[in-house]
């Protein structure tokens, strides 16, 4: 299982047009990977069936919001990388443009986790809440530590792998 987990972690690493969307066979590694994250999570904290009912509806729905906030992100710098090509001159408007835009969708990044800790909150005790919120970072440290060793192997190009390549391994939504 552990061996499924690292490969599915690492098959994921490769850059992804935001626009395609993961080839389905990757698609399907992260459902399993993100399956048995919700399983842990809902075994550890013992939620009754309202609140898994409630939990689920919840982390959907979020999961979605945070991947539309990541893809504009991601395109906002593709577009900012475009700009930048050495021996091309970058227009300053543009490059402002795109910079606040990074800023602007980072934010909403902030206050979706914002949003989602008080939606949870309305059904999850705080110690479940705990519960989750220390899952999800023991997730994304083991997550950033699989991309970071990846990165070391292709000799810690920059460029190579575009901030939020693997975004959807963020950890779920609190």
């Amino acid at each position: 299982m552990r061996k499924l987990w690292t490969l599915s972690l690492w098959l994921v690493a490769t850059p992804m047009s935001a626009q395609q969307g993961p080839p389905p066979r990757v698609q399907m590694l992260q459902e399993q990977v993100m399956q048995r994250f919700l399983t842990a999570y809902r075994n550890q904290a013992g939620l009754t069936p309202e609140q898994d009912r409630r939990f689920t509806e919840v982390f959907s729905r979020s999961l979605e919001q945070r991947r539309e906030i990541r893809q504009r992100e991601q395109q906002l710098w593709r577009a900012l990388e475009r700009q930048m090509r050495p021996g091309v001159a970058a227009h300053p408007d543009s490059v402002t443009r795109l910079v606040d835009g990074i800023v602007a969708q980072r934010g909403a990044m902030v206050d979706q986790a914002r949003n989602e800790q008080r939606e949870y909150a309305q059904f999850l005790t705080p110690v479940q809440l705990g519960q989750l919120v220390l899952m999800m970072e023991r997730f994304q440290q083991q997550v950033e530590g699989i991309v970071q060793r990846r990165m070391q192997m292709q000799g810690g190009r920059p460029g190579r792998m575009p901030p939020d390549t693997m975004s959807w391994l963020e950890p779920p939504p609190m």
